[in-house]
């Protein structure tokens, strides 16, 4: 910003000059004091020191004047400048053009001439410290909006941050509850999820007493598989039973657990015996077409599962111990009757 300017509008040159020397008598602050002697050339004056980029607090203009009165000048210079503050100087008791004056141009004072040097000089200092003053809380007011737009951008971008790393953690947590859940081979439930869904299909089948059943099946001499072929091979045996027994047990509701080492088990919720029995079967034969070579089998030169069904209403006389038992005993008979079958014991 360039030089601060007060500008001083007189038709008569001697006022001029008069107003001009008291100015800088009583200002110690760099403060250029620029004048025109009518209106329109105040007014073509004052935009170009606008268009310079001076600051512009103050206009003293007298009111009569040839061509342009004072009142007009000073509305045409509100409308370039409403900031600066406007001084009229009058000979007459013209409380008319004050009235036109301050409607429309913002009339800050009137002083009627001649005027009294002190109340001329202390016009003009309240006037300029009127204008920084307004002008300070003005650039304060403009820094505090631009700190309040700029603490806006940062709060909506931290709460974007806080929601995107919510949902990372949400994500997280249900990767880290899906992993708890899971066997880390077989990508099947694992124990611990087994024991928990069966207790909660069990307390519901209890409410509507509807059939579950449960399938539980053991491969065949595993152990010598895995002496046989190596614990490798074998871990990718136990890959492709998982897959089998998630194939034929596809209901949501459905779960495929490992048991423990090479016992796999599947929940059968609202299923009968028969279509336990079915999905039993269904496992037996696609682990069958897998044709997984097991020359150390006493059953099969291929990889077999006995299976063990059992199903039950549950009430509440019962509890869901009694159903594992069941389908392991069942499966404790397809091993003792040949082993590679289906056996269904009902859990009673």
């Amino acid at each position: 910003m360039k030089e601060a300017v007060i500008f001083c509008v007189d038709d008569e040159k001697v006022v001029l000059n008069s107003l001009r020397r008291q100015l800088y008598d009583a200002l110690e602050n760099d403060i250029i004091i620029e004048t025109a002697e009518s209106g329109e050339e105040a007014l073509e004056a004052f935009q170009g020191l606008l268009e310079q980029g001076h600051d512009i607090p103050l206009i003293i203009s007298d009111h009569i004047m040839p061509g342009m009165k004072g009142d007009e000048l000073l509305a045409h210079i509100h409308a370039l400048s409403p900031h600066t503050l406007k001084i009229m100087l009058t000979g007459q008791a013209d409380m008319q053009a004050v009235i036109s004056a301050v409607n429309n141009a913002g009339l800050y004072r009137y002083i009627s001439k001649p005027w009294e040097h002190t109340d001329l000089f202390l016009t003009v200092k309240e006037a300029l410290h009127k204008y920084y003053q307004e002008k300070k809380l003005a650039e304060q007011n403009l820094q505090l909006q631009q700190a309040y737009r700029e603490l806006e951008v940062y709060a909506s971008t931290l709460e974007q941050r806080v929601a995107e790393r919510t949902a990372e953690l949400e994500n997280a947590n249900q990767q880290l509850q899906r992993l708890a859940n899971l066997d880390g081979l077989t990508q099947v439930a694992n124990r611990r999820k087994f024991d928990a869904y069966l207790a909660q299909e069990w307390k519901r089948h209890v409410r509507e007493s509807q059939p579950l059943s449960l399938i539980m099946g053991d491969i065949d001499f595993f152990k010598r598989y895995n002496d046989t072929y190596g614990h490798v091979q074998g871990d990718e045996c136990l890959k492709q039973i998982a897959a089998a027994l998630r194939n034929n047990a596809r209901r949501p509701a459905d779960l495929v657990a490992r048991y423990g080492g090479e016992e796999f088990c599947v929940i059968l919720p609202n299923t009968d015996e028969e279509g336990a029995i079915r999905v039993a079967a269904g496992i037996q034969t696609d682990i069958q077409m897998l044709r997984i070579e097991h020359n150390a089998s006493d059953v099969s030169p291929y990889v077999t599962l006995s299976i063990g069904v059992a199903t039950t209403i549950p009430d509440q006389r019962q509890t869901a111990d009694e159903l594992i038992e069941t389908a392991d005993k069942a499966l404790y008979h397809a091993k003792m009757q040949g082993r590679d079958r289906v056996i269904f014991l009902p859990a009673t």
